[in-house]
């Protein structure tokens, strides 16, 4: 299992909210849950937007999919908001068949990448 650190950044221009990053391990089930956990918890004492990195997930269970709904919620009942940052093409299906994906709060690259060409423009 990749071991994820949660790395402060600094706070964004339009927002005042300091930002954290945590990045999901390829495999998200219930084995990875007490450590990501750790890190919300670690990561949320105050309210910050939380970027949860989904790039490198290949598997994610139920337990997976519940433990990121705590999460936000925990974000929002601080003050703060979580991120569901690049998720990959199985998470986002499993996601999305779950019926879980928007409330997530996604932002994927290829919206990043649509909306950067269009402010260039």
């Amino acid at each position: 299992m990749t071991i994820s650190m949660v790395v402060p950044e600094a706070p964004v221009e339009s927002a005042s909210l300091p930002i954290c990053r945590i990045a999901l391990p390829q495999r998200f089930d219930v084995h990875a849950i007490a450590d990501f956990t750790a890190m919300v918890v670690n990561a949320t004492g105050l309210a910050c937007v939380l970027l949860v990195d989904a790039s490198m997930v290949r598997y994610i269970d139920r337990s997976g999919i519940d433990s990121l709904i705590d999460a936000r919620l925990r974000c929002l009942d601080r003050g703060g908001d979580l991120v569901l940052l690049s998720p990959s093409l199985a998470a986002r299906i499993t996601l999305e068949l779950a019926g879980r994906y928007k409330s997530l709060n996604p932002v994927d690259s290829t919206t990043r990448d649509d909306s950067s060409a269009r402010s260039a423009a």
